[in-house]
């Protein structure tokens, strides 16, 4: 992963990743769940859940203009970020996101040939956020940039998308002489664990519909899919207990992750300050064991809790 830095510094740092087109994703994940015993329902419209006697729920759907009714013991709720799905299913306790992101793809046969890197750039036209450049498959490149901590509410995300291909050389190139395979797509995202309920008896939120998102970094795919196995967990180990034995035991992991998020929360602090991410790039560039401390959180073997000190700081900003 290449860190750069508004005032043109970088540093490559070491970390286990993998680049996909998120539609591709999707069809493992759902092959995955029919190979598995699921049954994939495709074209329905998530209308609601009602209770029928504390024992089986009735999720309702719209699909080709009518309305069709499934019975299940347990629901789990995985409708993304947008309100309505939530509020519709009682789970909803602030509809605001407190963060959003826009990205595109372009397709450069020529850049793909020797680009093997993640880029994360961190500027001024993007203050309260960062910018980035993934390589895919099929020389496809996902460039983007994402604004956490409500920084959206202060910018204008298609215009700082704009200037910030505008600026960054990498991303004029890739323009240049690439492909626009997709317009430009936004989203609002979750984070923080935040804005609503995790439980609702034996109906279970998981992914991005409960902020599964982390706050300072964005990632959102892998915490989804861990609340999901928290979910499971909890309905295989507790399901003969009752509904209010499965919500507190899913409930209790989810706020066990609690402290961690909020770290992760408070070091947003960052994308606030460009002078600060600059003396950060340079410092890790220049320095092994903050290089190593890095690749620790970009691999989530530790948490940003070391940019929360001040002696931290002092040895950042001056030496």
């Amino acid at each position: 992963m290449r860190l750069i830095s508004g005032d043109g510094n970088d540093v490559l740092v070491r970390a286990h990743s993998a680049c996909l087109p998120r539609l591709k994703l999707d069809e493992l994940l759902l092959n995955s769940a029919i190979e598995g015993g699921g049954r994939f329902l495709s074209g329905h419209d998530f209308a609601g859940v009602l209770d029928e006697d504390e024992g089986i729920y009735h999720v309702e759907f719209n699909r080709n203009g009518e309305r069709v009714t499934a019975r299940a013991r347990w629901v789990l709720l995985a409708t993304g970020a947008h309100p309505g799905p939530i509020a519709r299913a009682g789970l909803l306790l602030r509809a605001e996101c407190r963060s959003f992101a826009v990205r595109q793809y372009d397709r450069n046969e020529r850049l793909a040939k020797n680009f093997n890197e993640l880029v994360f750039v961190f500027d001024t036209t993007i203050k309260g956020g960062y910018g980035w450049i993934f390589p895919g498959p099929d020389a496809v490149f996902n460039i983007g940039i994402g604004f956490f901590g409500s920084a959206h509410k202060h910018n204008n995300p298609r215009r700082n998308y704009e200037q910030f291909v505008a600026k960054l050389p990498l991303a004029q190139e890739l323009m240049r002489d690439g492909e626009i395979v997709s317009p430009l797509k936004g989203a609002p995202l979750r984070t923080g664990l935040s804005g609503t309920r995790f439980s609702k008896g034996g109906l279970l939120g998981i992914g991005e519909c409960i902020g599964a998102t982390f706050p300072l970094t964005g990632e959102g795919i892998g915490k989804a899919m861990e609340t999901g196995i928290l979910a499971a967990e909890a309905i295989i180990i507790n399901q003969y207990s009752g509904r209010l034995a499965v919500a507190q035991a899913y409930t209790s992991s989810m706020d066990a992750l609690q402290p961690k998020f909020e770290i992760y929360r408070k070091a947003e602090f960052l994308f606030n300050w460009p002078y600060l991410t600059n003396k950060l790039v340079k410092h890790t560039s220049k320095n092994e064991d903050a290089r190593r401390e890095m690749e620790e959180l970009f691999n989530e073997t530790s948490d940003p809790g070391f940019l929360l000190t001040l002696p931290r700081w002092m040895k950042i900003l001056f030496y």
